[in-house]
């Protein structure tokens, strides 16, 4: 959030800030010091809080197998191109265009004899 900011808004928010803390520090018999330790700690919080979250938390042990896959893709002309892609381990040839798309299973690759 604070990324997109330009630095003008940055510093604008930053004086918000201390002169928030300024006007709040008398009212509850609170010194300007505890409330900048409050304020400090649940900045780092939300900076760790934010950091794992960008991070993608705790990664799982358990990962389900991609089931498609675009293996490879060429461009035919400026509108038309061709794919290769899998689908629950089997492959197919796609032609594809503005308005049309065509879908064929691709032969086997494996050689003669050879049972899957």
């Amino acid at each position: 959030m604070l990324a997109s900011l330009s630095p003008r808004h940055r510093l604008l928010l930053a004086s918000g800030l201390i002169l928030g803390l300024a006007a709040l520090a008398p009212l509850g018999g609170l010194s300007v010091a505890g409330v900048a330790r409050w304020l400090l700690g649940a900045v780092a919080l939300g900076g760790l809080g934010w950091w794992l979250w960008r991070r993608g938390g705790a990664s799982s042990q358990f990962a389900l197998p991609e089931r498609l896959k675009v293996v490879s893709r060429a461009g035919l002309s400026q509108r038309c191109g061709i794919a290769l892609v899998e689908a629950d381990g089997r492959s197919f040839l796609v032609a594809f265009g503005d308005s049309f798309a065509q879908i064929h299973e691709s032969p086997s690759m494996q050689p003669e004899g050879v049972e899957r």
